[in-house]
């Protein structure tokens, strides 16, 4: 479709890499939420760079590509090209896959994970888990690195592990769980935290996210149609965060922008017993003061042990969240820098002392 031709077809390329979940969102997405009047013409391709070879010569009309891999490929973001939306968010999340729920493992269970954020996660939800990168665990017993294998070869290689009883469990990505075949039982690792399990895990900056790539012409009208506002608003403010931080810590924060309902808001604040959020929504009359959505933000560095976290979290009117993310990003700059200073020796406050927290 040329944006000022046949409105009622798009040719939508899916740019597919290793492991990526992309090809199961366009699906699920056409499936659950078909536009109505477009006719959706689906292609995938091997690489990013064909598909926008492809774009650039009006050969498709919109490339379906991983939020993380078009961050990690600014070089190829040309100009002319531009995140013209999102698809719904999908499995942001990722599991752990064990015979019980991780709060009920064995003492000083294995349990090996890839992402450093999602170890130091586990090690602060039970210091006494041995969490390990798959690479260090092979090292560690004698056998070959999996460093060279594929997501969906190296859960193979983590299932077969946990089913001879050398580890616990694993943590992986619930597509590559679902493409694998895995029979065992899978347990989330939640955002928010429960009544039975106060546990939080934020996931991985842009996980879950697959964006529309158009050339700048493309006509907004079909992109508002076709496009889900949350997960647009979600990348935007996500790459801005990780633009805005310190690249040597992007691999171990957890970070989420999401849309929130009031209603939703309460009740999650009546769980965790936040008076203070709960007081913050409500005037001294007990009444709802805003009935609008509000975006939520959080981000979370956490230290090697899982002893000491740094969390900033807002709630932002829908109207003041371009002005006040920059606000939270100056913040969480200067938070970042407090906590990682050396304390030198001082009259006043003491003998010198290491940072309170090390990323």
């Amino acid at each position: 479709m040329e944006a000022t031709a046949e409105l009622n077809r798009i040719r939508l390329g899916i740019a597919i890499t290793d492991g990526c979940p992309t090809g199961l969102h366009v699906q699920k997405w056409i499936e659950s939420q078909p536009a109505e009047g477009l006719e959706i013409e689906l292609s995938t391709l091997d690489s990013l760079g064909d598909a926008l070879n492809l774009l650039s010569e009006h050969e498709i009309d919109l490339i379906a590509v991983e939020a993380s891999f078009w961050q990690a490929n600014q070089a190829m973001n040309i100009e002319k090209f531009i995140v013209t939306t999102a698809l719904p968010r999908r499995d942001e999340n990722h599991i752990v896959v064990a015979a019980d729920r991780p709060a009920f493992l064995p003492h000083k269970s294995i349990i090996l994970a890839s992402n450093r954020l999602q170890r130091r996660q586990l090690r602060r939800y039970r210091a006494d888990f041995r969490v390990m990168n798959p690479n260090a665990f092979a090292d560690s017993i004698g056998m070959t690195k999996p460093d060279t294998l594929g997501e969906l070869e190296l859960a193979n290689w983590l299932e077969d592990l946990r089913s001879s009883g050398t580890i616990a469990g694993y943590v992986i990505r619930r597509h590559i769980y679902d493409q694998a075949g895995i029979d065992t039982r899978r347990h989330k690792l939640m955002t928010d935290v429960r009544e039975s399990d106060p546990s939080r895990f934020l996931p991985i900056p842009l996980e879950g996210l697959t964006l529309l790539i158009s050339r700048s012409a493309f006509p907004t009208n079909i992109s508002d149609q076709i496009g889900d506002v949350e997960s647009a608003t979600a990348w935007e403010f996500e790459h801005t965060f990780l633009e805005a931080i310190d690249s040597s810590i992007q691999d171990r924060v957890g970070m989420i922008v999401r849309h929130r309902q009031i209603n939703s808001l309460l009740k999650q604040a009546q769980n965790e017993k936040d008076l203070m959020r709960s007081t913050s929504l409500l005037d001294t009359e007990g009444d709802i003061i805003d009935s609008d959505s509000m975006l939520e933000v959080l981000i979370e560095v956490i230290n090697k042990t899982g002893e000491r976290t740094l969390l900033l979290e807002r709630l932002l009117k829908m109207d003041d969240a371009s002005t006040a993310i920059r606000f939270m990003i100056r913040d969480w700059n200067t938070m970042m820098d407090a906590v990682t200073a050396e304390h030198p020796e001082d009259i006043r406050l003491g003998p010198a002392r290491p940072p309170f927290l090390e990323p």
